[in-house]
């Protein structure tokens, strides 16, 4: 599995926004883009993490778990950089 710290960033955007639409514009980068991250992710992780649907997308059982994960890698980066320069 190769799953890159943009995938995840954009991951939680887009479940925090609950669209692709939004998560994009909170991450700065075009729609395409991030719909493509979130493609690979949901081919490298072997699940569905979205439902999709015309008013946005809401997460998975699977989805869930993942962004918890997700923001503790996050949380954990985070520590990290800030502990470097203490």
């Amino acid at each position: 599995m190769n799953i890159t710290f943009r995938q995840i960033r954009y991951f939680i955007a887009v479940a925090e926004a609950r669209s692709v639409s939004g998560g994009s514009s909170a991450v700065g980068i075009s729609q395409s883009a991030v719909t493509d991250a979130i493609r690979t992710l949901e081919l490298e992780t072997g699940v569905n993490l979205f439902h999709r649907h015309a008013k946005g997308v809401t997460l998975t059982r699977e989805g869930h778990q993942f962004l918890r994960h997700a923001r503790s890698i996050i949380g954990a980066i985070s520590d990290m950089g800030r502990g470097v320069g203490a």
